[in-house]
């Protein structure tokens, strides 16, 4: 991406999205340890305190713009001096073992939920997917509806229960086949916890 990309949010306020670079290491770790509990359990299935180096080299040295795209969006402050402050990030990622599909989430700050970030970034997001992605496979949690309804949008959708409270969801972006017996490569988790992208959470 080599221009901003500008939208304006369900309330209101001006927005834009700009690539994860990777100098954003630290903004990135700072920000996770700001989540609330349920927030930072939403992005890994799971409860995980902190990004650890080897996170973080997947969440962002690996964003290469083309398999694994990445981007913040940064709403403008309320302090009206004209400046942006970062609220959500999301990425999208192209599973090497199915190169037609890929892994999509966002995840953003608890004071912005409910304002349409993760809206804006899953559209976004889906706009700029890897070339030749037709579907969508993640995991959202069975206690996170918003984040189903939210995946639902994007085109129609199937679910299947996976245990744990987790759930597999495969979205369909236009090309009206789904994709059945998906498989990962052996010795390959396919669930987002072992992968780069986190479910989304806003609600």
């Amino acid at each position: 991406m080599n221009i901003i990309e500008q939208v304006v949010l369900r309330d209101g306020t001006a927005a834009v999205f700009w690539p994860l670079l990777p100098t954003d290491r630290d903004l990135l770790a700072a920000a996770y340890v700001d989540l609330s509990p349920t927030s930072r359990r939403r992005r890994f299935l799971a409860a995980v305190d902190k990004l650890t180096p080897a996170m973080l080299d997947r969440l962002v040295d690996d964003v290469d713009g083309v398999d694994h795209i990445a981007l913040v969006l940064f709403a403008e402050s309320h302090d009206d001096d004209g400046t942006f402050d970062p609220v959500g990030v999301g990425r999208i990622v192209r599973y090497d073992e199915d190169p037609d599909t890929a892994d999509i989430a966002v995840t953003v700050k608890d004071q912005w939920h409910g304002r349409g970030v993760a809206t804006a970034l899953l559209a976004e997001l889906v706009r700029q997917r890897p070339a030749g992605v037709t579907h969508l496979l993640t995991e959202v949690l069975t206690d996170n509806p918003a984040s189903l309804a939210m995946l639902k949008r994007l085109g129609p959708t199937r679910t299947e229960r996976e245990g744990g409270g987790i759930l597999e969801v495969q979205v369909d972006l236009g090309n009206g086949q789904w994709r059945d017996g998906f498989t990962a490569a052996p010795g390959e988790s396919r669930t987002i916890r072992s992968r780069w992208a986190w479910p989304p959470n806003e609600h």
